[in-house]
């Protein structure tokens, strides 16, 4: 009899797996490092290049009105002193609160504060402490090298930079131009990435339990085969007279029994490794959009930074935008680890509220793309499903939507969110203008592992997750259809009470 080694492959097939699991989590988490660290050096260089221009128009400014000894000249002429210091108080912000200028006495070569942006004697108090931190010899190595100096504190109660400007006239530095600002707005930035890092750490865990998993399975399954064929091997033994008397029958059911056998374990691989891959492909569906969101927020912090545009409302509302997509990271996990799970509780919400956390991950990036956002919320009533599964499939239907816009570029793109009520009927209604879905398709688009997107990546699963969602698990409808210009794809459920 043919002994059959399927089990053998299989086993190889579930290592592959479990490898290539762990190398993709590593590598998002490497991509993610490699962000982070872009992110700090561009708010390092955005703070550095403002202050060297902030330094750079004083220093000339100063030179004007100043003469050649400008330690002399504000020692002795306090109308000079008056202006240069209300010059000072001009470029004075929350950030940049403290700017003051030093120079060396040429007598015992100490060095003074000259003139200061200080309006009362707390303000002094707090200058003269930084004046202290900014150390003589940093002043005495920017006489000495001519070059401006940035310095970050190490004090951590501190959480600012000193930036020194030398003042230089005739080809000697006459005075420096000190610039103290707060790092507060970085420091907040950089505690929301080391956040977002440690979400990104917690999912490598879990793709390592499901990496020991998958080793454990194959192990103890070639294991077990290793016993069926030892066994297999026994009873060859013992019926042995038995094929002797009727051997040519006996061999055409031993054929005919192992190619069923064979089919039989084919058909329970081929689900399993379905059912996983299944798991992992719709996981990656849904993180991409709340990544993507998160690179966009990224974005918007390093536009702001550049464009001097980031005050700490606007840094506090990107890092909170940031922060609420890595909950939705890990949220996403709970959600589909729950998924097939029966006993899931049910709650009351609206259109209105599935729409407004939906749009707070995907708003950001839709109008970044020029893509314009048209809400029509007619439906005002509360209704009980399960929000965060009716969210995810809002989610999907707007990404592919922005997907379509993208890849077709009508002269003027848009994606209209409608609801309205139809008599014991709740409808969500999500169409663009992208000029819909073919003819011969529109009827596969629920299909699992059907997709337009396949040569971008498009595994098949997200529509046909989605009908499932809607239809099998909120009893409601999920149905698509063309209008005029583009898709559109209905969301329906029926009026309940708990």
């Amino acid at each position: 009899m043919i002994r059959p080694k399927v089990k053998i492959k299989a086993f190889y097939v579930f290592n592959a797996m479990a490898i290539g699991l762990l190398l993709i989590s590593l590598l998002l988490y490497i991509f993610f490092e490699s962000t982070k660290n872009k992110i700090s050096h561009i708010n390092k260089q955005a703070n550095i290049e403002y202050v060297s221009s902030l330094a750079e128009n004083l220093s000339s400014d100063i030179i004007r009105v100043s003469q050649k000894d400008l330690f002399l000249s504000l020692k002795e002429d306090a109308i000079l002193k008056e202006y240069i210091e209300s010059d000072l108080k001009l470029f004075v912000t929350t950030k940049y609160k403290y700017i003051y200028l030093v120079s060396k006495n040429k007598i015992d070569n100490s060095f003074m504060v000259l003139a200061d942006s200080s309006r009362n004697e707390h303000e002094k108090q707090a200058l003269k402490h930084l004046y202290q931190l900014s150390q003589k010899e940093n002043f005495q190595k920017v006489f000495t090298q001519k070059k401006s100096l940035y310095i970050k504190h190490k004090e951590k109660q501190a959480q600012g930079a000193s930036y020194l400007k030398p003042i230089i006239i005739d080809g000697i530095v006459e005075g420096i131009i000190v610039v103290e600002f707060s790092l507060q707005e970085q420091e907040t930035i950089f505690f929301e990435l080391k956040t977002l890092e440690n979400m990104f750490k917690v999912a490598i865990g879990f793709f390592t339990l499901i990496f020991i998993f998958i080793i454990w399975f194959s192990i103890i399954d070639k294991k077990r085969e290793k016993e069926k064929n030892i066994a297999f091997e026994n009873l060859e033994t013992e019926t042995q007279k038995v094929h002797e008397l009727n051997d040519t029958l006996e061999h055409k059911v031993a054929i005919e029994v192992e190619k069923n056998r064979l089919q039989d374990q084919q058909l329970v691989q081929q689900s399993r490794l379905a059912q996983m891959g299944e798991m992992i492909s719709m996981i990656a569906h849904q993180w991409r959009q709340p990544l993507g969101a998160i690179s966009v927020t990224s974005g918007n912090i390093n536009l702001h930074a550049r464009l001097n545009t980031l005050d700490k409302d606007t840094a506090i509302e990107l890092t909170e935008k940031i922060s609420e997509y890595s909950q939705h990271l890990s949220s996403t996990i709970d959600d589909f680890r729950e998924f097939f799970k029966p006993n899931k509780e049910r709650k009351k919400t609206n259109y209105a509220e599935i729409l407004k956390s939906v749009l707070n991950i995907v708003e950001i990036s839709i109008n970044n793309k020029n893509i314009r956002l048209l809400k029509d919320l007619q439906c005002k009533d509360s209704f009980y499903t399960y929000p965060n599964e009716v969210k995810q499939v809002l989610l999907n239907l707007i990404k592919n939507a922005e997907d379509i816009l993208l890849e077709k570029g009508p002269e003027k793109p848009y994606i209209k969110i409608s609801s309205y009520k139809e008599e014991n009927q709740l409808i969500l209604e999500v169409s663009d203008n992208g000029g819909g879905v073919p003819e011969d398709i529109i009827q596969n688009i629920f299909d699992p592992y059907f997709s337009t997107k396949m040569q971008k990546g498009g595994t098949g699963l997200g529509l046909y997750m989605s009908k499932t969602i809607i239809e099998k698990h909120c009893h409601g409808k999920l149905i698509a259809s063309n209008n005029q210009e583009g898709a559109c794809f209905k969301i329906i459920l029926g009026v309940n009470h708990e």
